[in-house]
């Protein structure tokens, strides 16, 4: 029994064609993967060297679009009284960033962890209503927060009887009545 193979150089040309545009695609989604990963590296730099100048300490991260040369930064930081308004911060880093790096970052996503309680179990409802641990260190920004919350002003809470609030019922409809124009 002999085999014999036969080469037929169209067919050859058409496989080594299809190995080169396979090498060729495979190098174009590596150097692409390599760019944005510079370029992810390079927002980092300029976000922490943003917030070193205003003395802040941030943990940066910076996430892609898919198919885009678009950007998002999400921030970590300690809640701060200096970052109540962070929208005005977010319009100036995006801004920073554009004239540092020329890429454009789409939006800023802030978080704000709180640390971590010793022996605290995930999701036990009776100690997430206890006071977090930076509170009681002396983070006087979220302490003032909670204070506001545990004791909300003008709010007072009480028993009344059914009769005195459907009279309240009908006085509100009453009211609405005479604000409609008639027709």
């Amino acid at each position: 029994m002999t085999v014999t193979i036969a080469f037929d150089l169209t067919l050859l040309t058409l496989v080594g064609l299809n190995l080169l545009g396979i090498l060729a695609y495979v190098g174009t989604i590596k150097l692409r993967a390599h760019r944005l990963a510079r370029a992810r590296q390079r927002i980092v730099e300029t976000v922490a060297a943003y917030f070193s100048r205003t003395g802040l300490a941030v943990k940066a991260e910076v996430v892609s679009l898919p198919d885009s040369e678009h950007f998002i930064v999400i921030a970590d930081t300690e809640p701060l009284k200096r970052l109540r308004h962070s929208h005005i911060v977010e319009l100036v880093l995006i801004e920073e960033v554009k004239k540092a790096t020329d890429f454009v970052v789409e939006r800023v996503f802030w978080r704000f962890p709180l640390p971590a309680r010793e022996g605290a179990a995930l999701g036990a409802p009776e100690q997430a209503a206890t006071v977090p641990p930076s509170a009681e260190a002396g983070d006087a920004y979220l302490a003032e927060g909670l204070a506001r919350l545990r004791t909300p002003e003008g709010l007072e809470v009480g028993e009344d009887s059914w009769a005195h609030f459907q009279e309240a019922v009908q006085l509100h409809d009453d009211a609405r009545e005479a604000a409609q124009p008639p027709s």
